[in-house]
């Protein structure tokens, strides 16, 4: 579902606004999420919504909990980006997660990917400093550019379904500093190189089967440079 906003979006925002609404502001067919004004602590969205659009909560302060219903398929671009108390997420049924969707929430902690995620875009968990853990559903196919970059990761296990591939592209994990350990099955591809870039305390990464791992067919010694701390590969 499109998550950019349209001129009767904006519209409908516009006069929330100017009759000073608080709270979840929705398209008028109930489907999308346009934005939430005021800067609320808890934010629980309406069953039947089936996308967050484009900046909905982008910057909110005091956001530290969300609650998603299973309807809702698609996030946004910065839907949540720079929301710096944001530590809590319930998204039983999401798809996909846009570009930067969550950046820079340093304070993300508790988030549960649903196993009917398939997109994770560019830098959609970068510099989420609190993120130390994250479970990777078996049917993901893309982990984009900048994913997870310079996030809080201590150790990462991605085991993807033998019906399904899962490419991971250009710095995906770059610059986590606190990532020690990686395993990568055979149905994970590295499609660009730098992925796992600057993860000075990388200490392990293995393969189920190496020649999957690179589109050249090999492994390529860039997707860990700056990994000072390597002992296994």
């Amino acid at each position: 579902m499109n998550t950019r906003l349209t001129k009767e979006d904006q519209a409908i925002i516009k006069k929330a606004r100017r009759n000073k609404v608080s709270g979840p502001i929705y398209s008028e067919d109930g489907l999308r999420l346009l934005k939430v004004l005021g800067n609320p602590e808890y934010l629980e969205v309406k069953d039947g919504v089936k996308a967050i659009c484009d900046e909905a909560c982008q910057g909110l302060d005091n956001l530290h909990d969300v609650v998603l219903p299973a309807s809702v398929v698609d996030l946004g671009e910065g839907a949540f980006a720079s929301c710096h108390k944001f530590f809590k997420i319930t998204m039983p049924g999401v798809e996909f997660i846009g570009k930067e969707c969550f950046g820079l929430c340093y304070n993300l902690k508790e988030i549960v990917l649903p196993e009917t995620l398939r997109q994770i875009r560019a830098g959609a968990f970068a510099g989420c400093k609190a993120l130390e853990e994250i479970n990777i559903p078996s049917h993901l196919k893309i982990i984009d550019k900048s994913a997870f970059r310079n996030s809080g990761l201590k150790s990462l296990n991605i085991e993807i379904s033998d019906d399904c591939k899962c490419c991971i592209y250009d710095k995906a994990f770059a610059s986590c500093k606190h990532l020690e350990s990686v395993y990568l099955n055979k149905n994970v591809k590295i499609m660009e190189r730098m992925a796992f870039a600057g993860c000075t305390s990388l200490k392990t990464i293995e393969f189920e089967q190496p020649s999957l791992t690179c589109c050249a067919g090999e492994i390529n010694a860039t997707m860990l440079i700056g990994c000072t701390s390597l002992e296994k590969i």
